[in-house]
């Protein structure tokens, strides 16, 4: 629940890791002020880039495996379990500074944080930090590549220079180089599920508005990992225009993998235009690039009887002509007529 909350207010803010890189990620939530539901005050997701490897216990302050199975040396269990508690005593700390200097008294507050590293194509990316509160993002620090740093904040700072300077030795010289170490453990753990490569079902359909005329284009790929994929629009072989296109966002399927969809609509008189549109797909599942033609204009309106019921009109016709043809038309049939006391029943010679 918490990471659909980090989802919603931080994850605008983030760009994904490109293709053929990898990152590890701490999706960390702090709750404090009035609250109808007994949320618990903190917890913490850690990913290896879309993978959920496991969760932090506030109450035991311990990591803890998304597996039951996989197991986690002590070492290991102590730094993680360290690096996080640190993380919770300082959004504890911000978000009743944030609450004073903001003047909330009453409700529910929630301060956010995602901090992480990546690894592009197995060399130690940036190291980020972002952070929000009540769905308001405030502070954002980087390091990229080279070591230089980059901090933003809006609000207040609650440090003395020689704090801030303080943590930015600790982010360059502690934090990333061992984000950047699990990072590379964790991805020999899942090298399986992480390497994974599933191609995506892609079709095509359309859909015809009988009052405008309007044809609406769309092109859907689904089922596909990893979550990188370049789902295109043509007309002509040019992309459509980017303010033309509705859709485009990466939606997660229940079984772990991802769709995409992206449409467009054509107007009577771009469908005469007689231009040529096509839905051209590329993903690391697919050896080649996909293309598929779609045709501008509306479908053919096409009226079928059912093969089933025809059938069963023919079978019933069969049937009435059988009865029909036995009753009058039979050889030597007897009809019998009801008569009354002083009339004889006679069989009529045919």
């Amino acid at each position: 629940m918490f990471y659909l909350i980090f989802a919603a207010c931080i994850l605008p803010a983030l760009v994904f890791s490109e293709s053929g890189s990898h990152s590890l990620w701490v999706f960390a939530t702090f709750l404090t002020g009035d609250s109808s539901v007994p949320f618990p005050e903190f917890t913490a997701v850690i990913m290896l880039d879309d993978i959920v490897i496991g969760h932090y216990n506030a109450d035991e302050r311990s990591f803890v495996p998304a597996s039951a199975q996989e197991s986690v040396n002590v070492t290991e269990q102590i730094t993680i379990s360290s690096v996080i508690k640190g993380i919770h005593e300082g959004m504890k700390t911000k978000a009743y500074h944030l609450i004073d200097y903001l003047n909330y008294t009453r409700g529910l507050h929630v301060q956010q944080r995602l901090a992480g590293c990546e690894l592009l194509h197995d060399e130690p990316g940036q190291m980020m930090t972002l952070e929000a509160f009540n769905g308001e993002s405030g502070f954002e620090r980087r390091y990229n590549v080279q070591g230089d740093q980059h901090t933003h904040w809006n609000w207040p700072v609650i440090k003395s220079r020689a704090q801030l300077e303080y943590d930015a030795w600790l982010y360059a010289n502690f934090y990333r180089p061992l984000c950047i170490s699990q990072l590379r453990k964790y991805l020999k753990k899942k090298k399986q599920h992480v390497m994974a490569r599933v191609k995506p079902r892609v079709r095509v359909f359309k859909r015809f508005c009988s009052e405008t005329g309007v044809v609406q284009m769309t092109c859907l790929a689904t089922g596909f990992y990893p979550r990188h994929i370049n789902l295109t629009l043509l007309q002509d072989g040019q992309p459509v225009n980017e303010e033309r296109i509705t859709g485009g966002e990466l939606l997660p399927n229940a079984d772990g993998k991802y769709q995409m969809r992206k449409s467009v609509e054509l107007s009577v008189k771009e469908q005469r235009e007689k231009h040529t549109y096509t839905c051209t797909v590329t993903h690391l599942g697919l050896e080649n690039k996909l293309d598929i033609s779609i045709e501008p204009g509306p479908d053919p309106v096409i009226i079928v009887v059912p093969s089933v019921l025809l059938l069963l009109c023919v079978f019933g016709a069969l049937v009435a002509f059988k009865i029909w043809r036995k009753r009058y038309t039979q050889p030597g049939q007897v009809i019998y007529m009801q008569a009354s006391a002083d009339q004889t029943i006679e069989q009529p010679q045919i």
